[in-house]
């Protein structure tokens, strides 16, 4: 019962933060559905850039103002940096950038799908993945896909516990 101890640091690791981005999805799930009933029936050019702002401004505005997301809140765990406290608005902006690449992706490629002439008459779930991923450059989606996986494998394998956000902007998330 020393006041002066500090207690050291735990980091959270990869399956807390599976949990996490898992409340995250189901935070944003109402948008996603609202996403996919534009793409199926509505065909909004102004909803997909709604969904897509919304979607996109959650994790840096709450990382911003909370240290942590929604997802991060209910499991527990927060943003610090390297003192161990809150991380700044810089921080928030360099971990994001990771992100960004993926919603520019995201955003590329429903651009593309919307220019399609066949997009207007496609009525289902499957007919709309399909046009999709022929509209889609594949080195798109192969980016987007190894930029996450890496994130996930530095996680799993660095001794801090960080993604490759988290080494870019030099930030850590542990156990509150």
């Amino acid at each position: 019962s020393n006041p002066d101890y500090v207690r050291p640091p735990v980091w959270a690791g990869f399956w807390i933060r599976v949990g996490s981005s898992l409340v995250d999805f189901l935070v944003l799930l109402p948008l996603y559905g609202l996403s996919m009933y534009n793409l199926i029936v509505l065909k909004s050019y102004s909803i997909v850039i709604f969904v897509l702002l919304v979607t996109m401004l959650y994790k840096p505005l709450m990382e911003a103002k909370y240290s942590a997301t929604l997802g991060k809140m209910a499991v527990k765990i927060k943003l610090v940096n390297a003192s161990n406290q809150n991380i700044s608005l810089n921080q928030v902006i360099i971990r994001y950038l990771p992100w960004l690449v993926g919603y520019v992706f995201s955003f590329y490629t429903t651009y593309l799908l919307f220019q399609h002439p066949n997009f207007i008459n496609t009525s289902g779930y499957k007919e709309v993945s399909f046009l999709q991923a022929n509209v889609a450059p594949k080195a798109i989606n192969y980016a987007s896909s190894f930029l996450l996986l890496i994130s996930c494998v530095f996680v799993a394998f660095t001794n801090k516990k960080q993604g490759l956000d988290g080494l870019l902007a030099n930030t850590f998330c542990e156990y509150k």
